[in-house]
């Protein structure tokens, strides 16, 4: 409950509140001070029947649950998707390191290019599902990535090797990727038995890399998403009128300062807020990869195919020596 009214839901939904409060409060004012007051006593009461708001909230419910479930389902296959990137990424390098001869300086030289395009792959994709707020990042990622240990001797991270000027200026930029894992593994001299059985987990990655398009090129319909919308915000400006009689018949004793119906206006407010809260979350979750922690799960994926390839050297280190 600390946290409530710092969240960034809240922090969304404060005009939606205030409006549905501001309501409350002239219907408390008009109801209460303004109507008793009245000498001439031919102002009505503002208010509305319970019974049409009970009849319609079923389907208001409907509608907010069929759209949250539609967008968590969409963050839900989302993660699911990221995580098999992950898994196929270091299934990739996992299985090269292991069947891979690194005793030679080309074995490991080649291994390090492929767990690079294997980080390259997922860092990419990142790129394309984040939009151009990441563009920078990635350009400043990608030549650090590649650049080999002559042009880091210049000092200058304007350098970029082949494979980073090749990914920059692709059209699709994870397909590119996928092409050079491809093609580093090719070149790696291991058994063709062996090539097949890692090539499988570039085929399962091209096939989230599709997935990943799907989501993001598909959102949840636009009609339905205004109609839930309308149907909530004319639903919620209109509640204040059908409450007030139910707060109006609270004792005397119970009425706050005196006017009758004031409570009415926290109740609002904290129906609205938690109301519009789960719309709010439904829009959130419709754009997943906007609050997936994409750039963890690349760093990830970078250092554990660092990882392995360091573990697999040490390995034949010690098989050399021992020898």
């Amino acid at each position: 409950l600390k946290g409530m009214f710092f969240s960034g839901i809240v922090r969304q939904l404060q005009q939606e509140v205030f409006m549905v409060t501001a309501i409350a409060v002239s219907v408390v004012v008009w109801n209460g001070i303004v109507v008793p007051h009245d000498t001439t006593q031919i102002l009505p009461n503002i208010c509305l029947p319970a019974v049409p708001f009970q009849l319609s909230a079923p389907a208001l419910g409907l509608l907010l649950v069929f759209r949250t479930n539609a967008s968590y389902g969409r963050w839900l296959e989302a993660r699911v998707t990221w995580g098999r990137i992950i898994s196929q990424s270091q299934n990739t390098v996992r299985m090269a390191a292991t069947f891979t001869d690194m005793s030679t300086i080309e074995g490991q030289e080649a291994l390090t290019q492929l767990a690079r395009a294997s980080w390259a792959f997922p860092r990419c994709l990142m790129n394309k599902l984040s939009g151009p707020d990441d563009e920078e990042a990635f350009q400043n990622e990608m030549i650090a990535a590649f650049q080999t240990q002559e042009e880091k001797s210049l000092a200058n991270n304007n350098v970029m090797s082949d494979f980073a000027r090749n990914i920059l200026t692709a059209r699709n930029r994870p397909v590119a990727a996928l092409m050079e894992a491809s093609m580093v593994l090719d070149a790696i001299p291991i058994d063709e038995k062996r090539r097949v059985e890692i090539d499988k987990s570039l085929v399962i990655s091209g096939d989230l890399l599709n997935a990943c398009e799907r989501i993001f090129t598909s959102p949840v319909p636009l009609v339905y998403t205004r109609h839930t919308a309308r149907f909530l915000t004319l639903w919620m400006m209109l509640l204040p009128l059908a409450l007030y009689e139910e707060f109006a018949k609270m004792p005397e004793t119970a009425a706050w300062l005196g006017v009758v119906g004031l409570p009415l206006i926290p109740a609002a407010a904290v129906i609205s807020l938690f109301l519009f809260g789960i719309e709010e979350l439904a829009v959130q979750l419709e754009e997943p990869f906007s609050i997936l922690p994409m750039q963890k799960f690349c760093d990830d994926i970078k250092a554990s195919n660092e990882d392995m390839i360091e573990w697999k050297i040490r390995s034949c280190s010690k098989a050399s020596s021992s020898n």
